[in-house]
């Protein structure tokens, strides 16, 4: 099978994201980190579906256009709780929901290409 150079590109970078995530959930098991529980939780959800994006992504699977939707909606839901989770002033809020406004179009444009790549593949044989 011959990967695209954006099926690559956004292998890897889902895989820098499971990474980021899971490091911040690993650093929270030693006591490194005074992150709250919840927030621990949505670095697992956000490590593990980034995690299967890039699998998806790396193998052409049939279903990494939903891992790439999933890793965009539990990080865009993380950015949103911040605010609330962390107590920040309503002030600091709103370029959280900017963030989270282009993480998701992220993951929608990544589930886009994805399902386009995989079509491309199927048609032509590749």
């Amino acid at each position: 099978m011959r990967r695209s150079p954006g099926t690559v590109v956004l292998a890897m970078a889902f895989t820098l994201f499971a990474l980021n995530a899971l490091a911040q959930v690993a650093l929270a098991l030693v006591g490194r980190s005074d992150d709250p529980a919840a927030l621990s939780l949505m670095q697992m959800a956000i490590g593990l579906t980034s995690l299967a994006a890039a699998r998806g992504s790396w193998t052409g699977a049939r279903w990494a256009p939903v891992a790439a939707l999933l890793y965009g909606l539990s990080t865009a839901t993380m950015l949103v709780a911040l605010g609330p989770l962390l107590d920040l002033p309503a002030d600091s809020r709103g370029g959280l929901w900017v963030g989270a406004a282009a993480v998701q179009a992220f993951g929608l444009g990544a589930a886009w290409y994805l399902r386009r790549a995989r079509r491309l593949a199927t048609t032509t044989g590749a």
